[in-house]
Formats: structure tokens, C-alpha cells, sequence
């Protein structure tokens, strides 16, 4: 806090800042000539006073002007005042103006100070010369001390010094002292206060501001987030009004919806009508009733209307197929202001389905296969035996006639076993696999099963198992090799080579059937793993063996392909996942 020492007149001297005491000494003489104390005219400049110090709000301003109108109002040339710190009012000592070693503490040590001025908070007056506040040859006096006393206490110190020749301070002036150091005090309280309150303001203010920033960044990150999060559903959020006009849409719904902004008009345009003739009614009841509303598997219009975005039908599409989910949309209050649409597009899954159906379907077929197989089996087998025996019999009576008709007959029944035989297998591969056989067994056991054939086609046929091969077993495996190293003997000519190789990898077995031969037409690729087509001629295949193959493979969770070598011939991979230990 500021202490000033002031004169008579408006020039003052700065003395010490920062300090407990500040002094200053008059430089010009009075401005006014003083006529004898008398009431009136202390009481009009203590008025005069108050009016001031309620204009002013700067704390040190104010003890300028206290201390200037209690010069003039006493008579005197010199004055200081000490502002007190806590509750004992402590001062540090200062020097300040023409005063030289100025000691306010021996103000606090003086005995009636302390008991009139500080413990009964009343003027003092002291009697000449007075109590000393410096040393040396300019040894400034203080002749009387006012209390700035308030209801938080004593405040500060008024000491006045140089009372005018001819003037001494009696009662009415202790009594005026006393209204001067009230006056004093409420101003300063209240300025202090004031400035308390300022400060605080600020402060407050400036963590208010602060904090302002905090949330408009925090709501900033929560739209920001909120946006994200709804553009990045898979799915489409359609909001709406309470008249079913659109209000918001995310992205996924500008792919998977029509560009109505009516969901009226747009639920309109699609098939839901065929299934559900009250459709609109029960839209409806989502604003009038607050009851949920869905429909399953939609399609959107194709042809007749526009495609939602993102849709190609002239590039082979199919038609899109949506679940409706909608539901009200209520405020804070519980009201309901609109609703949200949810548009999921389930078409690979429809898809999936119908593909499961026709799955099932050959599951159906696969099992018929195996009854009229077994079925036909049996007689068939009786007359093929026939057949022979009337073969033999012919050739006894040398009719050359019925040799042919005989052979002809033969040659079409055996084709009509191999049709059941493979009929057996397909049926077979639907419901299961055989005993588990080692992979390097596996690959010996088929190869050495088709020797005969290899050796009368003239085929070499070689087989290689790579020492990092895990120990997997597979039953169903061996029939994939049989039919795979089958087929390449049959279409490598003579002196041609067949190699099957089994070697492991990261996380499969890879077996590869490679053999020399002529190679797959690229237009009979696409097509080797359906259904009775077949590159043999007629009577020598029905086009089963690969089906039955890839079959039992996928069974596995494994894959098969073909493709031609650089070098020429075929090549058919058999990859199967194998599961950690």
C-alpha cells in the first residue's frame, strides 16, 4: 500500500512507492489564509471532503485528498499517513521528500498511541514539540494522530506536523479529527473494497472466458464426433419431421435410399405394398401412435424410377434389398418432435440365402442321386452278367450279329455303371469323409492305385513330398488325388509325365497335380468345376470328378484351382488350411 505526505496546495511530492509511509513536505506557501478554527468551517471542508472522495477510486488518489483537506482543516504544513498491515499494524520504515530518516515505527512504539489512537481508536494530540520521526538536523515532529478507523479496524494513521504559529488543536478539533478519520475510513474501506472486488471480477472473468473456451472446444470435439460417427455407420439414419419431411441424412443413406424428401413418397415407391397393404397406416402410427414400424427385405425401384446413388444396374447389378427400421423421435420433454428411419442393406445376405436354398436343394438332389443309384445298381449289375453270358453263348453258335448287338449292349450299360458310380461318390462327398490317412501315405496310396493306367497310357508319373509337410490327415483327400492324377493320365499322351508335389507352407498344404499335356482351353476354364461338363469323349466321363473334388475340398475349408503352365500342360493346386497346434 501507498503513503502520502501532502501540502496545502495540489502540487505534491511522490515520495517512496511500494512502502508502508509516504512523506512530503510543502514547497509553496498556504493557498489560503487561515481565519481562527471554528466549527463551521471544519464541518464545511469535512463536507466538501466527502463529496470528493466519492468521486475518486483510486485508493491513493483518495489519501492525496485526506490528507491535503486535513492540512487545511488543522492548520498544519506537514502531514503523513501510515496504512497499517494486519492486525498488529506494522510499518516498514521509509525516507521519502526533504524528511530525512523517517521512523513511523516509533509512531506504533509510543506508548499513548498504541492506547488511544490503536486500542480506543480516538484522536491524539501531542504536546509540544511533539513525538519525533527522524533523527538529525531536519527532525520532523508529529503534533497530532488521527485513526482511519472502520469496522474492520484501524486502518491507518493521519500524523499532522507544523501547526500554524498562533493555532492550537483543542477539543472541536479532536472531535473534527474523529469525523475525518470515519469519513477517511468508509471511502478507503470502500474504494479498497472495491478494488477487491475488481481484481476478483477479473479474475473470475478471465476463468469464466477460460472456461467459455473449455466447453466451445469440448462441444466442438463432440460434433466433430457426432458427425464422424453417424457418417461412418454402415447403415442409413434418416431423421424426420412430425410430416414425415426429411430434416437429416448421413451418408450411408444418400447410397442406400431414394432421393425423396418425403419418406411417404419414398416407402411408396418401393414393393412393400405387395406384401403389407396397410404399410402407410402403420408409418403413420409411428407420429400419431409412437409405435415402432418395419419392413424386411425391400426392394428399391430398379426399373420405373430412378436407382438410389451408387447404383449401376446397366453394369450387371441386382436390385437392392433394405430392412426398414423407423421409430419416434422424442425432445427433452418426452414429446415427439419426428422420427428416425433406418435403411440396412441386407442384399448379399438375400443373396446368401437363396444360394443356401439351392444349396439345400442339391443336398436334395444329391441324396435322390444315391437312392435311384442304389436302386439301379443291383439290376444293373444282374445284366451286365447277362450280357457276358449271352456274349459267350453267341460265340459258341457264330452268329457274328448278335456279337455286335451284344457288345453295343455292354458298352451302354458300362457306361450306365459309371454314371451310378459317380452318382455314389457325389452322394457320398454331401454326407461325409472316410478314415483319416497321413498326407505322404495318401499321395503313395493313389499313385500306386493308378500305376496300371499310367503304365498302359505310357505316362511316368512321379510323386514328391517336401520333408516341412505337417503331420495333417485327411480321408477325403485321397479321392481328390485319385480323381486329379486320374484325369491328368488321361490327357497326357504317350511319354508324357505326370508330377504330384505336397509341400508346406505357413498356415496350409499345398498339393499340385502338373502334368505334360495339351493344357485347358482358356474358354473351358470358367467351366471345369461344373456339373457333368466334361473334355472327355462321350462314354469316357460324365464331368462329376471335379465337382466331387472341389466338393470335398471346400468341405475342408480349403480351395482348388487350374491353370495352364508356362511350359505347357495343366495344373491343378489343392490348398488346405492347417489349423495351429
Amino acid at each position: 500500500m501507498l503513503y502520502f505526505i501532502n501540502t496545502v496546495r495540489a502540487d505534491f511530492v511522490p515520495v517512496f512507492r511500494h512502502s508502508e509511509v509516504c512523506v512530503a513536505k510543502a514547497k509553496h506557501p498556504f493557498r489560503r489564509s487561515f481565519s481562527p478554527p471554528d466549527h463551521i468551517k471544519g464541518v464545511r471542508l469535512l463536507a466538501d471532503l466527502a463529496g470528493e472522495l466519492a468521486s475518486l477510486d483510486d485508493p491513493q488518489t483518495l489519501q492525496e485528498a485526506v490528507l491535503e483537506y486535513a492540512l487545511q482543516m488543522f492548520r498544519c504544513k506537514t502531514g503523513v499517513i501510515f496504512l497499517l498491515d494486519g492486525a498488529g499494524g506494522t510499518a516498514r520504515p521509509a525516507a521519502a521528500g526533504n524528511v530525512k530518516g523517517v521512523q513511523p515505527v516509533e509512531i506504533l512504539a509510543a506508548e499513548p498511541v498504541r492506547t488511544v489512537v490503536l486500542g480506543e481508536r480516538r484522536p491524539l494530540v501531542l504536546p509540544g514539540p511533539g513525538l519525533a520521526l527522524s533523527r538529525g538536523e531536519t527532525a520532523w515532529h508529529g503534533s497530532a494522530v488521527i485513526p482511519i478507523a472502520g469496522p474492520q479496524g484501524v486502518l491507518g494513521l493521519v500524523v499532522l506536523g507544523d501547526v500554524a504559529p498562533g493555532h492550537a488543536l483543542g477539543e472541536s478539533d479532536v472531535a473534527l479529527m474523529s469525523a475525518l478519520g470515519g469519513v477517511a475510513a468508509a471511502a478507503l474501506e470502500t474504494r479498497l473494497a472495491l478494488r477487491d472486488f475488481r481484481l476478483q471480477f477479473g479474475r473470475r472473468m478471465t476463468d469464466l472466458v477460460g472456461e467459455l473456451g473449455r466447453t466451445a472446444a469440448e462441444l466442438r470435439r463432440i460434433k466433430t464426433f457426432s458427425d464422424d460417427f453417424f457418417e461412418s455407420m454402415p447403415f442409413g439414419i434418416i431423421v424426420f419431421d412430425r410430416e414425415f419431411e426429411v430434416t437429416f441424412s448421413n451418408a450411408a443413406a444418400g447410397r442406400l435410399w431414394l432421393g425423396e424428401r418425403s419418406i411417404i413418397a419414398a416407402v411408396r415407391r418401393t414393393d412393400v405394398a405387395r406384401r403389407d397393404t396397410d404399410w402407410e397406416a402403420g408409418l403413420r402410427d409411428v407420429i400419431n401412435m409412437q409405435q415402432p414400424w418395419m419392413a424386411e427385405a425391400v426392394t428399391l425401384p430398379l426399373e420405373g424410377g430412378d436407382p438410389p446413388a451408387g447404383r449401376n444396374p446397366s453394369a450387371g447389378e441386382g436390385p437392392l434389398r433394405v430392412n426398414l427400421w423407423c421409430a419416434p423421435l422424442r425432445s427433452g420433454r418426452r414429446e415427439v418432435v419426428g422420427g428416425v428411419l433406418i435403411v440396412e442393406d441386407v442384399s448379399q445376405r438375400v443373396q446368401m440365402e437363396r444360394r443356401l436354398a439351392v444349396s439345400e436343394r442339391l443336398a436334395g438332389v444329391g441324396r435322390l442321386a444315391a437312392m435311384v443309384a442304389h436302386e439301379i445298381n443291383n439290376p444293373l449289375d444282374g445284366i451286365i452278367r447277362l450280357v457276358g453270358l449271352a456274349r459267350r453263348a453267341e460265340a459258341e453258335s457264330g452268329d457274328a450279329r448278335c456279337e455286335k448287338y451284344l457288345a453295343d449292349a455292354h458298352k451302354g450299360l458300362m457306361r450306365m455303371a459309371t454314371v451310378v458310380r459317380d452318382l455314389l461318390e457325389f452322394s457320398r462327398s454331401a454326407q461325409g469323409a472316410a478314415g483319416p490317412m497321413p498326407i505322404r501315405d495318401l499321395l503313395a496310396e493313389a499313385v500306386h492305385a493308378l500305376g496300371p493306367a499310367a503304365e498302359q497310357a505310357g505316362v511316368g508319373v512321379s510323386v514328391e513330398c517336401g520333408p516341412d509337410v505337417p503331420a495333417i490327415k485327411s480321408g477325403t483327400l485321397y479321392q481328390v488325388v485319385f480323381n486329379l492324377v486320374k484325369n491328368a493320365i488321361e490327357a497326357t499322351p504317350a511319354g508324357g509325365r505326370v508330377d504330384v508335389r505336397a509341400q508346406g507352407r505357413a498356415d496350409a498344404i499345398a498339393i499340385e497335380v502338373a502334368d505334360t499335356g495339351p493344357g485347358i482351353p482358356a474358354e473351358v476354364l470358367a467351366r471345369l468345376f461344373e456339373p457333368f461338363y466334361s473334355l472327355k469323349a462321350t462314354g469316357k466321363g460324365t464331368g462329376l470328378g471335379l465337382v466331387i473334388s472341389k466338393d470335398l475340398v471346400e468341405k475342408q475349408g480349403g480351395t482348388i484351382t487350374a491353370a495352364n503352365r508356362p511350359q505347357g500342360g495343366a495344373l491343378f493346386t489343392v490348398r488346405i488350411p492347417v489349423a495351429p497346434a
